[in-house]
């Protein structure tokens, strides 16, 4: 999504609940420190600190350009060899020049190779790309390709390749196809009134009203109105989802089998429009679960293969306040759990939510203690069990990115450091966004951001940013 865009239908619904949480970012940023500007250069760094090493180096991918380049992602090769890749072109879905765009960087080596395309429909604006390694290590690469430069005209796409090794330009594919998302049940006579993603999206539409209105410290009034905008938004989202935008001859069934003819809706409306943000999460060595996400909907859904993409089936939506982009944690029992973008109102926090089914279905959606600004984070599983986070920690504005670590899958979050921290103001301010964060080889953690550089006259100047460290750096004192 562009740069500190909110796509949020609530308004006044978001406001009035703000004010319970006021406090939370300021303690986070005051507790951790201030990491530096964002405009000081970076080199390596590698120190003890204690008996581990203190690993750190920074580097941007490519030169500053005018262009707009955004949605960064990163995958480590057998060989050490890193591969990253992000979108580029004259701005995003409104853009038809958007291409997928890609580098190296060579296992020893201090300079990443010259960009090259890695995908592009000409005429058409491909956004927000994930790579990935599969239990075969073969390498995907997937993003969404804007139909009708509108969100909710998105269709996601994958490629894959066995012949990603050479040391510069992109891999060979071998396979590529579209992702086609079907959830809930058969509509090949129109939407039935049990559709399970229908029932789906009513039960937790009443669910989630109820959580409002039991953890708000406001006014009667104030919780009225809030609760008000939630039925009205909810309205909204059923009527998207029964298709009423699509309305068709069909045949609506009894129990029995027997049918009426009438006006029923059609799923075209809830097939499109699911886009990609985070990458995918293997569960059970086979299990590839791919977070996906929609604007038009504003919350967030699974896509799931056991054989290795030949099939596919969807998860339950995760619907919440705006909930969309969700990155995915594993706990040692199995259970994984969801941490969302906070793309509606206030309280600016990441969602999450917990499955305990390997991504089938989840638990309510609820804001977390996590502040979060309506921008993209990303967290990733390290071999020891702790939990890494690669987010704004703010709740308003993108110029602190932060990483910060938990021990105990979530419950607190006892370090954090800053990858990027500029407090000039936000006219000239650096806009450091979108991480994408991966384990390598000797445990050590990579970070690829969008690094948006403001000049003297105020125009943007971007890149994508790479960051390698370990924990010992975010630990350090």
């Amino acid at each position: 999504m562009k740069e500190n865009e909110r796509v949020s239908d609530f308004g006044e619904f978001g406001r009035v609940a703000r004010k319970q949480f006021s406090v939370l970012s300021l303690c986070l940023l005051l507790a951790t420190g201030i990491a530096g500007c964002a405009d000081a250069v970076s080199a390596p760094v590698n120190s003890p600190a204690g008996d581990e090493k203190v690993i750190y180096q920074a580097m941007e991918i490519f030169p500053l350009v005018k262009q707009h380049v955004h949605g960064s992602t990163i995958v480590e090769l057998p060989n050490g060899d890193l591969l990253t890749a992000w979108f580029q072109g004259s701005g995003e879905r409104w853009a038809d020049d958007v291409a997928i765009m890609g580098a190296r960087l060579r296992a020893g080596k201090q300079k990443w190779s010259k960009p090259f395309v890695m995908a592009d429909v000409p005429g058409f604006p491909d956004v927000n790309p994930i790579l990935f390694l599969d239990a075969q290590d073969r390498l995907w690469l997937m993003w969404y390709t804007v139909i009708a430069n509108q969100w909710e005209t998105s269709l996601p796409k994958y490629r894959i390749s066995e012949n990603y090794m050479k040391p510069d330009g992109p891999p060979k594919w071998s396979w590529q196809d579209v992702l086609y998302v079907k959830p809930g049940d058969s509509s090949e006579r129109g939407i039935q009134p049990g559709d399970r993603f229908v029932k789906s999206i009513e039960r937790q539409i009443e669910e989630y009203g109820k959580y409002l209105s039991e953890s708000t410290d406001i006014s009667d009034e104030a919780t009225r109105r809030m609760l008000d905008r939630w039925k009205a938004w909810g309205a909204n989202l059923l009527a998207k989802a029964r298709g009423e935008n699509m309305m068709r001859k069909g045949r609506l069934y009894d129990a029995t089998g027997r049918y009426t003819e009438q006006q029923l809706g059609y799923a075209y409306f809830r097939r499109m429009g699911w886009q990609t943000k985070n990458k995918a999460v293997i569960v059970d060595e086979n299990r590839i679960i791919i977070p996906l996400y929609s604007d038009g909907f504003s919350f967030s859904l699974m896509a799931i293969t056991d054989d290795g993409g030949k099939s596919w089936q969807f998860s339950e939506p995760l619907l919440g306040a705006g909930n969309i982009q969700p990155s995915i944690a594993k706990k040692t029992d199995g259970t994984l759990v969801a941490y969302m973008r906070d793309n509606g109102p206030a309280p600016n926090r990441l969602h999450m939510s917990t499955s305990k089914d390997k991504g089938l279905t989840w638990s309510p959606v609820r804001d977390s203690e996590l502040p979060n600004p309506g921008s993209g984070a990303d967290i990733v599983t390290l071999r020891n069990g702790h939990w890494v986070l690669a987010y704004n920690d703010t709740e308003d504005g993108r110029h602190s990115l932060a990483v910060s670590i938990s021990t105990d899958e979530g419950k607190t979050w006892e370090y954090t450091r800053h990858l990027e921290l500029d407090t000039r103001g936000r006219s000239i301010a650096t806009s450091s966004a979108y991480p994408s964060i991966i384990m390598g080889r000797n445990d050590t953690l990579h970070v690829v951001y969008s690094y948006h550089h403001k000049d003297r006259g105020g125009a943007p100047n971007k890149t994508i940013k790479y960051v390698k460290f370990n924990e010992a750096w975010v630990k350090q004192k």
